[in-house]
């Protein structure tokens, strides 16, 4: 449950009733410590406003930003009818003089009873010890008039017992304080998973937790670092916390719990009553406070889990919510409602993750190829090292199945090291037999490629092989983070240096394709298959073409992915693309029909 909050304007220079003290950085005196004590034993969030040049309590009041305005003697306020509460009169000077407290119209309808129902049980001498108690502080200003009268007017034991009270009142404040504090979150102010926890036990129950869903927030914070570093990532995390505030009823509970992760638990009816309130959200979020207007991309995703009557593990509940909160942000969904069949296909997503180290290490990984031919006589020149998983139980598995699992885990380097392994293996063995005309590409991540031991590693695989390295090729996929290009550069330079083609993959994919054929060292260049499907059309073929020509230029061989229509493959042919891959002419195969097809008599060309 959430604190209702209550605004405060104060006298700055009320002392010892009420006074800002630069040194502590809030108020103090006997009416802010009564707030805070009835703030500690109410639902009710009693916060001041900080003080700026001059008193800004009318133009506060005025404008309806606040709900508790304090007063003295004659002074008066924009304020509710009837929401006066006195806390103290006092004599100064021979004069009567009251302290209140004057309630505005934007106050909770329960907050004058409940306050004056608090400070009626505040007894005398607890008021005159909290005056005791402001007087110790040392202030530039002689206030000590009023303090004489109290003391006059009391036995000084009562004064005492009722200072040593407040202190005692005071340091278990300060305790409580320093707990809340551990349960912050530093970046956005919010609750952290400490808080998270601690509410989910106080105000979920066996009655009420099938009427509250949970909403995780998920964050591309990586993504944000390096659109924008840290301090524009953590712009963003504000931003969302502030949104979400400002949508949170008082019987919700928000938190931030890890980088990129906030819950929010909230009663809700059904799932159309939640995707309502998730509008004004999401527009909210969706139209951030971007630095760039070239930067904006989707950043979140959003899981909701209506929670269960036999849900007990939080962490448990959280940790369903967040990944189906990650499914949704992978395939670009901004929001996600956890079913049990989502759920059920998460477990089997996590069981899978679980397995993949094992099957790397079991050598279920296994080699696919699927052929390049010649563009001018269909004849068979090389394959692509595509991997397949042959899971023990589910078959065989696709890059789809299983690529997006190892990104998550880390994995994708080993998988690339795996298949570079196996293209090694197929090429001695060709060598064996003869066959030193045929060449297998390698794709590798750029998150592999720029990896500083990268070349050393892809050493260590092919050095032990005898077969010409001339007929391996590594193949260097879209554009690399910044800040690696240099270590690409050095690591491509050592490979050539070992025999090993380069070639850059997806060309004309993206924008930086002509600025990398002139960063790196490469041997032959790729045709994206985009590019193949645009052929027939005007712009298509000129783009093709153009790109074909300064290849050429650049004394670079070309290669064509994706071709599917001999329409394709004659465009290609005539412009003078080398080498042509697709459906056209081969589908992919496992290693061994691929060897059967290389070893059967006068069968190296592509199927008519």
């Amino acid at each position: 449950m959430a604190d209702a909050i209550i605004y405060v304007a104060g006298n700055a220079d009320a002392y010892p009733v009420e006074f800002y003290d630069a040194d502590t950085g809030r108020y103090e005196g006997m009416i802010p410590e009564l707030l805070r004590e009835f703030s500690d034993a109410s639902g009710y969030d009693v916060r001041y406003y900080q003080p700026e040049k001059g008193d800004q309590r009318a133009s506060l009041a005025e404008h309806r930003q606040v709900d508790i305005v304090t007063a003295v003697g004659g002074e008066t306020f924009s304020h509710a009818d009837g929401g006066e509460i006195t806390v103290l009169t006092a004599e100064e000077n021979g004069e009567a003089v009251a302290y209140r407290l004057l309630l505005t119209d934007v106050a909770p309808e329960s907050l004058l009873k409940d306050l004056q129902s608090f400070l009626d049980g505040v007894s005398a001498e607890t008021r005159t010890g909290l005056l005791v108690q402001a007087g110790l502080l040392d202030r530039p200003k002689d206030h000590s008039g009023l303090l004489i009268g109290f003391g006059v007017a009391l036995l000084l034991i009562a004064v005492l017992a009722a200072a040593l009270g407040f202190m005692v009142r005071r340091y278990r404040r300060q305790v409580k304080e320093m707990e809340k504090d551990k349960e912050a979150d530093d970046v956005t102010g919010i609750g952290n998973i400490d808080y998270l926890n601690r509410y989910f036990g106080q105000y979920l129950n066996d009655n009420n937790k099938i009427l509250y869903h949970l909403l995780y927030f998920y964050v591309d914070t990586e993504r944000l670092d390096r659109s924008g570093g840290r301090n524009h990532t953590n712009e963003m995390l504000r931003h969302m916390a502030m949104v979400l505030q400002d949508h949170t009823g008082d019987t919700d509970i928000l938190a931030r719990i890890a980088d990129g992760g906030f819950v929010l638990l909230r009663i809700c009816l059904d799932d159309r009553e939640e995707q309502e309130w998730l509008l004004p959200v999401l527009d909210r979020l969706e139209n951030a406070p971007w630095e760039k207007e070239g930067d904006k991309f989707p950043w979140f995703a959003i899981g909701c889990y209506r929670v269960q009557q036999d849900d007990h593990d939080l962490n448990e509940i959280v940790f369903d919510t967040a990944q189906c909160a990650q499914a949704a942000y992978r395939e670009g969904e901004s929001f996600r409602v956890c079913t049990d069949a989502v759920l059920r296909s998460l477990t089997e997503e996590r069981q899978l993750q679980k397995e993949i180290k094992h099957g790397l290490a079991n050598g279920e990984f296994q080699l696919f190829l699927q052929f390049y031919v010649d563009a001018r006589d269909g004849r068979i020149l090389g394959g692509e090292a595509l991997s397949r998983w042959d899971h023990p139980v589910k078959g065989l598995l696709t890059p789809g199945d299983f690529v997006p699992l190892m990104e998550k885990e880390h994995l994708v380097a080993q998988l690339d090291y795996c298949a570079l392994g196996n293209a090694c293996r197929f090429l001695e063995e060709m060598h064996r037999i003869g066959r030193d005309d045929f060449f297998i590409s390698c794709n590798f991540s750029t998150e592999t490629f720029s990896d500083a031991d990268f070349a050393q590693r892809c050493e260590e695989v092919f050095r032990p092989y005898d077969f010409p390295k001339s007929n391996l090729i590594f193949e260097l996929t879209d554009s690399p983070a910044k800040g690696s290009a240099k270590q690409i550069a050095e690591n491509l330079e050592r490979l050539r240096n070992d025999g090993i083609g380069i070639a850059l993959d997806d060309f004309g994919a993206l924008f930086s394709s002509f600025h990398e054929i002139l960063t790196y060292p490469l041997d032959m260049i790729k045709l994206d298959k985009h590019l193949v499907d645009s052929l027939g059309t005007k712009g298509g073929d000129s783009v093709v073409r153009g790109m074909i020509s300064v290849a050429a230029d650049l004394g670079l061989k070309v290669l064509a992915e994706g071709v599917e229509t001999e329409a394709q493959a004659e465009f290609l042919r005539s412009s003078g693309c080398d080498a042509l891959q697709g459906y056209r002419f081969f589908r992919p195969v496992p290693e061994y029909e691929a060897r059967k097809r290389l070893l059967r008599k006068n069968a190296d060309r592509s199927d008519p």
